[in-house]
């Protein structure tokens, strides 16, 4: 499940980087989950925590409008993913935590996250 979801957020990260044009070397790409990430979908009791960071070099410095943007889509994808998920015993996970910090320096960019849904 961890390589799925490294591959959702990927995905998502890259679409909200195209979205609000953020150049980035894509070979540089590095996304690292935490210990306290947890995954239980589908159980009785479902529950998802999805804390890590991402990190990439920058191929382009990020404009002040780019970091406010980006910040904004990713903080939007969290519960637009939450809303799509069909559990099969009819459960909804709400959104519990939707923590996003975007940093940049002029040759690399730092997404921390702390997503939880319960």
């Amino acid at each position: 499940m961890w390589a799925q979801f490294r591959r959702l957020l990927l995905g998502t990260v890259i679409e909200s980087m195209l979205e609000t044009g953020v150049s980035v070397d894509f070979s540089t790409i590095r996304i690292s989950f935490s210990d306290e990430s947890q995954f239980r979908v589908p159980r009785l009791n479902n529950y998802m925590r999805f804390h890590g960071e991402l990190n990439a070099t920058l191929a382009a410095p990020l404009g002040d409008q780019q970091h406010s943007d980006l910040h904004g889509s990713l903080l939007r994808a969290w519960p637009e993913i939450l809303s799509v998920i069909d559990l099969p015993i009819g459960d909804r996970l709400t959104n519990d935590r939707n923590r996003v910090t975007v940093n940049a320096t002029e040759t690399e960019l730092h997404i921390a996250f702390d997503l939880e849904a319960d």
